[in-house]
């Protein structure tokens, strides 16, 4: 017979200093970040590696305990989350490890502790809790391939940092700090960590990029394809490390030019399910384009009438992995709309296949992120909270 355990609900609001206090013993020198790792999911498995207990996520109560806990199914229920053979009539629990042991959530280890949370639509969401350090050992390697050269691994440590720095800072009323896909950094926990990211990270353990003493947000992407982007004409953000470069450092990457095609009715269906209203496609053509070459714009024509958008919606919306930069030209032929660009990435910050060349030619680290983020410094994350 499933035994049911009974607590209150109550919002799903809690503080990030009240966390890293009650369960981690917080202190200056550490910080704790939220990742999102999973959710929309009807159901998980769960394993733990050694000896653990569980609480409530919302406050300091033990709800469960033991040595070892290996492959049991977990499913939200209309009252609660049922894990195993027992019911916690509770929105969420807390899955603490003790004694280093590992976490296992659908195969993907990971280090910390995790929350499984039933949301309103009875569904499972999975956020990681763990230090910030230990985090970037599961981003580096998807961020950056792990044979490149050091000092552009170091490079990308410190941007990686700073960038989850700023969400924790930014995102603190939030459910989580960041999620573990292309739209915050991609993190796959303890089974992506390689020997010479780990070591890059170790290397530059809490350094971070300030502008003028305070953090900011440390864009990057793959390959900028000689020139990277002002953030202020995406992401509407004015600061002087965030404005466009010169780089001569990525010519000769992988896929520096790209090609796609779609009818109109292909990108009419993707414009809509993305938000972007227009019907009867027929025409479309190139806006203006800012000073690295990008389009700016987008105009569209159409039976519902005429449109101009932002270019970088409209790369989303037909599919960052298709239309992989907004630096391309539109050609109309009879088969379809072809596109010819190059570049990949919305080309803000430090362009990664930049990185690489300036580590082949033996720039350090530290030249790499004055070259990207200029006027930028680097802090060590202590100075910033003393």
């Amino acid at each position: 017979m499933r035994q049911k355990i009974y607590f209150t609900p109550i919002l799903l609001v809690l503080s990030l200093f009240f966390f890293l206090h009650i369960c981690y013993g917080y202190s200056s020198s550490s910080i704790f970040i939220r990742v999102c790792v999973t959710k929309d999911k009807d159901a998980l498995d769960l394993s733990v590696q050694g000896p653990y207990r569980i609480e409530s996520v919302n406050k300091d109560m033990v709800l469960d305990r033991g040595r070892y806990l290996k492959g049991e199914h977990i499913q939200p229920t209309i009252s609660g989350i049922e894990l195993g053979e027992k019911e916690f009539k509770i929105y969420g629990v807390r899955i603490i490890p003790e004694k280093g042991s590992a976490i296992i959530i659908d195969g993907s280890s990971f280090r910390g502790m995790v929350d499984i949370i039933r949301t309103k639509d009875l569904k499972l969401m999975v956020i990681n809790h763990l230090e910030i350090e230990e985090y970037l050992y599961g981003v580096l390697y998807h961020e950056t391939p792990h044979y490149w050269p050091i000092e552009t691994l170091k490079a990308q440590a410190v941007v990686a940092r700073t960038f989850a720095l700023y969400r924790i800072k930014t995102m603190k009323d939030r459910d989580y700090d960041v999620t573990s896909d292309i739209y915050s950094q991609m993190y796959g926990g303890k089974e992506s960590e390689r020997r010479r990211t780990t070591k890059a990270v170790n290397s530059t353990k809490g350094k971070v990029l300030t502008y003028k003493g305070e953090i900011f947000p440390t864009y990057y992407h793959s390959m900028c394809a000689g020139h990277t982007a002002d953030a202020k004409d995406i992401f509407e953000v004015d600061l002087r490390p965030l404005r466009g470069v010169k780089c001569p450092f990525c010519q000769g990457a992988p896929h520096m030019t790209w090609k796609a095609m779609f009818s109109y009715k292909q990108m009419e269906e993707r414009l809509n399910k993305y938000g972007i209203a227009i019907r009867g496609m027929n025409y479309i053509h190139e806006g203006e384009r800012d000073k690295s070459g990008r389009l700016s714009s987008v105009k569209l024509s159409g039976q519902s009438g005429a449109k101009e958008i932002k270019g970088y919606k409209f790369r989303l919306a037909l599919g960052p992995n298709i239309i992989k930069s907004t630096n391309f030209t539109i050609q109309i032929t009879p088969k379809g709309i072809i596109f010819r660009g190059k570049g990949w990435g919305h080309g803000v910050g430090m362009c990664q296949w930049g990185a690489f060349g300036m580590g082949k030619r033996w720039s350090d680290y530290k030249s790499i992120l004055g070259f990207y983020y200029p006027g930028s410094e680097i802090t060590d994350i202590k100075e910033l909270y003393r």
